[in-house]
């Protein structure tokens, strides 16, 4: 099998989503060789993108929110099909990249990536639902609101050191056995 990498192998387009073979983004650490071609049923992937959530915070005090779903079932049967597809086409040093604009509002996009190791499924959310088009801000501008995924049953999020520290709250790791 050769080292190279598909150059962004797109796997899915269309004008809300799609879906891409890329090289692991800069700035993440490498985890070793992902498992990778993987056969995963799209309805197995279904399942683990229908149980992610997440849940908003403000730098206000007493603002939160109840957790929210990351997909709608729309852009979660979408994206489970071709990502499933993508797992099977992808190499061991690359991960399935996605974009998918929001259901409600299409100028907003979810966008991350995910791979497997071992027998684990990493999804990283880089973007939740983020405009498209930003308007300049002034730099000391303050974003209002934050947000972290939240673990369901068997699911943790990642952590970058040893002993649950240094918790990155928006890669979210699924056993997949």
């Amino acid at each position: 099998m050769s080292c190279e990498t598909h150059p962004n192998l797109i796997i899915y387009q269309s004008e809300t989503a799609w879906v891409a073979l890329r090289e692991l983004p800069p700035g993440y650490p490498s985890l070793g060789p992902h498992r990778h071609p993987y056969t995963i049923t799209p309805k197995k992937m279904l399942t683990l993108l229908e149980s992610l959530e997440y849940r908003e915070s403000s730098f206000l005090p007493f603002t939160s929110s109840r957790p929210r779903r990351v997909f709608t079932a729309n852009q979660g049967k979408m994206l489970a099909q071709e990502i499933s597809k993508a797992f099977g086409s992808a190499l061991s040093q690359e991960v399935v990249a996605f974009t998918i604009a929001d259901d409600e509002t299409p100028d907003r996009r979810t966008k991350g990536f995910t791979f497997i190791v071992s027998d684990e499924l990493h999804l990283i959310i880089e973007e939740l639902r983020r405009p498209v088009y930003q308007g300049e801000q002034n730099p000391y501008q303050q974003q209002l609101f934050q947000w972290e995924l939240l673990p369901a049953d068997r699911q943790r999020l990642y952590t970058s050191r040893p002993g649950g520290k240094g918790v990155i709250g928006n890669w979210i790791i699924t056993p997949l056995r």
